[in-house]
């Protein structure tokens, strides 16, 4: 099977090449539209036209068309191109914003982030999204979707990363259309009274109440994570060490609510309204009474993106069961996929989006190729086969991007899809139950005791399979030429096996090579580097040395920095990784530079100095240090206190020095060799 076989695949391919030029080089939206329309045009000429119409003109007119469709969709969608958005509207560094909740992000142990609507600006209407985050000891209530916030003060783009290879939380956000962010204190805040409740807003009351009433049931709360996690797709209450083992058992998918808790429901649902196929038009009923309870169960769940995306796919499949039509699941997919795109384009860079889609297009591809492969006798063993041969599918489908985003893969997929998946059904049925009573103060006692040991049980096996250090591939260093070259790999490889040709064979070997030779370019690169980067983090320092393959970390709390050492372990083929305390002089090449701590010594240098570091806020006369060591630079890392910060800048503005303040500006390279 060729998936280019069919029209709505090319017609797809076409909108995401359109969606992904007009987001790296955005037309303005009377440009898009024109071209679009000119397209659209153009297609209905040829087809009035029967020659044409079975002609090649016909074919590409029709691709350019979804192209520039394409381009079309992802331009109206940016919110800074509506003429009421608060970016185009003039304001002053300060003003009064009323802010109304959309919803609430999942909290860090220190911070609490919200996902604001903007309703107004000094009393005139606009529109947009506005990141909003506190901390504890600032002292906000709690707030609740629909809540509404008078909020006097100015808004900063979002945070880009400070440091090499730190996730771009800036770009992230503007995949959701969020560009400025704000912090809420009690004395810049007033608590409005709410308006009319929203659909999420209702979703985010019933969670709320689900909570409330699980919290009063006898099921632990580790395993109320879970539950929650599995049946209503809320990871916020998880416990990290638990997450994790699910992470390495390649579980993780379980505590979200996807395609596979989606496709279940489905398969429940069909068979729960089975006996309605007897009656007049039942088939059709029987559809519709489907969809409109995966829906609910969106609602139910909160409407979260992910379950909205994969139920919104499997409408689609549930239609296309009712049709009853040889049609493949490829093709299903592909339209779903256009429509889902056509209403909201920028689901196209969501990690989730790109995930279910890889697993399921995998499955509906790769899995008839499997099943081929070998024909167990067994019923018992044919079973395990099949349920073997859809985790292996979905597994090579989303394998490049585990590797890209996560630069690890559990290869204990196939266990706990042999012990956890075929439970799967039970548990979300059995947890549905659990909420509904807990909700209506029925949950019976016996219930909860078994739900809750149906939980530690799986616990415990994730636990198991998690452990098994041998079965997990981490610290992969994985680019994007990497990630293209393997789905390369994977595409040529299965399009061969469906049918030998030279073609296919050739490309493979040459994808294959490639692969080998952009790993082996990379590694000789990274071989042939030198240099040292002082690192931004907030209450320590700082320094890495990079020699070849080796990196020499030299800071005052090895601990505080191993996230930062560990992104450069995974992006440049490092073999050897050492930590030793901070010196106070140190050389680049045949350059000089200094460190002053917190003791506030300057140390005894010959010559001038290229640079001078301030580190832990020393008590230093910094003017007479200037005049003594004439440095050419002067460089303050994330220890030192602002105030201090501050004043050293004015010295050096004074001197004439340029000043340089890791705090504001992010990591800095002292020189390459």
């Amino acid at each position: 099977m060729k998936p280019l076989e069919f029209i709505s695949v090319k017609l797809s391919l076409c909108l995401i090449l359109g969606i992904c030029y007009g987001w790296i080089s955005p037309l303005s939206p009377g440009q898009a539209i024109f071209t679009s329309i000119s397209s659209i045009l153009c297609v209905l000429l040829f087809f009035q036209f029967e020659n044409y119409r079975k002609g090649i003109y016909f074919g590409i007119a029709t691709l350019l068309a979804f192209f520039l469709i394409g381009v079309v969709t992802i331009t109206l969608a940016q919110p800074k191109l509506t003429p009421n958005h608060y970016s185009n509207k003039s304001y002053s560094e300060k003003g009064y914003w009323v802010l109304e909740l959309k919803e609430v992000l999942k909290p860090t142990p220190f911070r609490q982030s919200y996902l604001f609507r903007v309703v107004s600006f000094n009393d005139r209407f606009c529109e947009g999204l506005i990141l909003g985050s506190t901390r504890k000891e600032y002292k906000i209530n709690p707030l609740k979707v629909d809540d509404r916030l008078l909020y006097y003060g100015n808004i900063h783009p979002v945070s880009s990363p400070q440091n090499p290879y730190q996730f771009n939380y800036g770009s992230y956000m503007e995949t959701k259309g969020v560009y400025d962010q704000i912090t809420l204190r009690s004395e810049n805040t007033v608590q409005l009274p709410a308006g009319k409740s929203s659909l999420h807003g209702l979703a985010a009351q019933l969670q709320f109440r689900i909570k409330d009433a699980l919290a009063s049931s006898l099921i632990g709360s580790k395993e109320q994570g879970v539950l929650r996690a599995i049946v209503l797709g809320q990871r916020n209450d998880l416990d990290p060490g638990l997450y994790q083992n699910y992470k390495d058992a390649g579980a993780a998918h379980i505590l979200a609510v996807s395609g596979l808790h989606i496709g279940i429901l489905l398969l429940m649902l069909r068979a729960f309204f089975k006996p309605i196929h007897s009656l007049p038009k039942g088939r059709k009923i029987s559809m519709l009474l489907t969809v409109l309870f995966l829906w609910a169960y969106a609602l139910f769940t909160g409407l979260s993106p992910s379950v909205v995306r994969a139920v919104s796919m499997f409408s689609f499949i549930a239609y296309a069961m009712y049709l009853n039509r040889p049609t493949s699941a490829i093709n299903v997919l592909a339209l779903s996929f256009s429509a889902i795109l056509l209403v909201e384009p920028k689901f196209l860079f969501q990690l989730g989006f790109q995930l279910s889609y890889s697993a399921v297009f995998a499955i509906g591809w790769i899995y008839p190729l499997i099943i081929r492969s070998w024909v167990p006798r067994n019923p018992i063993l044919i079973r395990l086969y099949k349920l073997f041969a859809v985790s292996l599918a979905a597994q090579v489908g989303v394998l490049p991007l585990c590797l890209y985003y996560f630069h690890q893969f559990p290869t204990a997929f196939f266990i706990t899809a042999m012990l956890i998946v075929p439970f799967l059904g039970l548990f979300l049925s059995l947890g549905i139950l659990v909420i509904l009573l807990s909700g209506l103060s029925l949950l019976p006692e016996f219930l909860a005791l078994i739900y809750d040991q149906m939980i530690r049980t799986m616990n415990l096996v994730v636990e198991l399979i998690a452990s098994q250090e041998n079965l997990i591939i981490r610290n992969v260093p994985f680019d994007k030429p990497s990630l293209i070259l393997l789905y390369s790999i994977i595409i040529l490889l299965v399009l061969s096996l469906y049918k030998k040709r030279f073609i296919y064979v050739y490309f493979l070997g040459m994808s294959i090579i490639g692969l080998q030779v952009w790993s082996f370019y990379c590694r000789t690169e990274e071989g042939k580097r030198e240099e040292i980067i002082i690192l931004q983090q907030v209450a320590n320092t700082g320094l890495v040395y990079q020699k070849g393959r080796e990196l020499l970390v030299m800071t005052h709390d090895s601990t505080k920095i191993k996230n930062l050492v560990k992104n450069f372990e995974l992006n440049r083929y490092l073999d050897s990784v050492r930590s030793t305390p901070l010196p106070n002089a140190f050389r680049i090449g045949k350059e000089r530079w200094a460190v002053i701590d917190s003791a506030g010594i300057l140390p005894e240098v010959f010559g001038n100095l290229r640079g001078l570091i301030l580190t832990q806020s020393p008590k230093v006369h910094l003017g007479r240090i200037l005049e003594q060591s004439c440095p050419e630079r002067v460089i303050a890392d994330g220890s030192n206190f602002p105030d201090e910060i501050k004043r050293w800048k004015r010295t050096c503005r004074t001197y004439g020095i340029p000043f340089y303040s890791t705090a504001e500006e992010g990591a800095i390279t002292l020189g390459k060799l």
